[in-house]
């Protein structure tokens, strides 16, 4: 009975490992996402609104956002859904303007950038 209670709580623990594991593995990749556009060239702006804000205000204003509503964004694909895609109020996608006048949305910007960032490995070293 004894072995059975120890293999019981490894296994327990194991499980817990791995699933405290993955959500951080998820927190790096929307972390990464958001330093995506701070990390930008500059002269980008984020159109939020139909206003213009500079990098640092969009990746300021991201993750204000993501804490208010971590649990609309459980994993990196639900934030790029759920909460840097679109105003919560006004419902209006948001977009990137690049220095040559190309516009993006935030997710066709989020969701290629999210391929890239699974690619490299190990994530647990954070954003390159």
């Amino acid at each position: 009975m004894h072995k059975i209670g120890i293999l019981f709580f490894a296994l327990l623990l194991i499980f817990f490992i791995d699933g405290a594991y993955a959500q951080t593995s998820e927190e790096i990749k929307i972390e990464c996402l958001i330093a995506s556009i701070s990390k930008m060239p500059e002269g980008i702006k984020f159109i939020r609104n139909g206003k213009a804000h500079s990098r640092e205000e969009a990746a300021d204003h991201l993750r204000t956002k993501y804490r208010r509503g971590k649990k609309y964004a459980a994993t990196a694909k639900l934030f790029i859904e759920n909460i840097a895609s679109k105003s919560s109020l006004s419902r209006t996608e948001y977009s990137i303007r690049f220095v040559d006048g190309k516009t993006v949305t935030t997710h066709e910007f989020f969701t290629e950038e999210l391929k890239r960032i699974e690619k490299r490995t190990p994530l647990t070293k954070g954003c390159l």
